[in-house]
């Protein structure tokens, strides 16, 4: 970027911070205009205590930058609304989106569709909405978002719509194509893979399925380096999530 950016309060949320030479922030947020962008928060680490409480991960904000290059600097910031309220398990969900997103998204990629996601990904969390289902639909709309949408309607070889009794596999870079003689850890329903492109997933056969495709493709995306935050969710996997 060559030309010098001025932007004032632009609405996003801070996805994570870390300490920036002595006093500053690098401060990465999702922005609804701008994607995603890295800030230099100046003097933050030794600044006004309301301005460093606002900079933290879950607090809808209003953010304004300068920028020339690939990091900005941060010149204002103010809340736009209240700071999400998230329960322990909801908290631990909501890092997991936050690094999924630092993850898949390119700094400077505008993307509206995405930024609606994360935050209604965030609010459905901290209404109390089932974490496992929660999860599962913002991965789907997260990847259709960035370009990845899965056919989950269709078989890929016959082009023939999915039939509920049929069953699977599912080829990453096809979609899914019936096999019956398919292992069961392997394949997958109709009704399973109908279901999620259905946004559906009310019953526990549904999201086990979705959680085992999501993640391969997921995993298809972010190559040889996990995800910290799927380390961590590991003892409540057995809960759903």
């Amino acid at each position: 970027m060559s030309e010098r950016e001025s932007v004032l309060l632009e609405r996003g949320f801070v996805l994570h911070q870390r300490p920036f030479r002595n006093t500053s922030q690098l401060v990465e947020c999702l922005t609804e205009g701008h994607g995603r962008i890295g800030l230099v928060a100046q003097g933050s680490r030794q600044g006004p205590r309301p301005r460093r409480a606002l900079l933290q991960p879950f607090v809808p904000l209003r953010l304004s930058w300068i920028r020339r290059g690939e990091l900005g600097r941060l010149t204002d910031v103010e809340a736009d609304g209240q700071g999400l309220a998230l329960g322990p398990e909801p908290l631990l969900a909501a890092y997991y989106v936050n690094e999924l997103a630092l993850r898949l998204c390119a700094r400077g990629d505008a993307n509206d569709e995405v930024f609606s996601c994360y935050s209604r990904c965030l609010a459905e969390l901290a209404a109390g909405s089932a974490l496992a289902r929660t999860l599962r639909i913002f991965e789907l709309r997260f990847l259709r978002a960035l370009g990845f949408g899965l056919e989950l309607d269709r078989d890929a070889e016959s082009g023939e719509p999915l039939k509920p009794e049929f069953r699977y596999r599912f080829e990453l870079e096809r979609g899914p194509r019936a096999d019956e003689r398919i292992a069961d850890h392997e394949g997958y329903w109709g009704r399973e893979l109908l279901s999620l492109g259905a946004e559906d997933l009310h019953d526990e056969e549904s999201l086990r399925a979705a959680r085992r495709l999501l993640a391969r493709v997921l995993e298809s995306y972010l190559g040889d380096r996990p995800l910290k935050s799927r380390a961590v969710l590991k003892d409540i996997v057995a809960r759903g999530l």
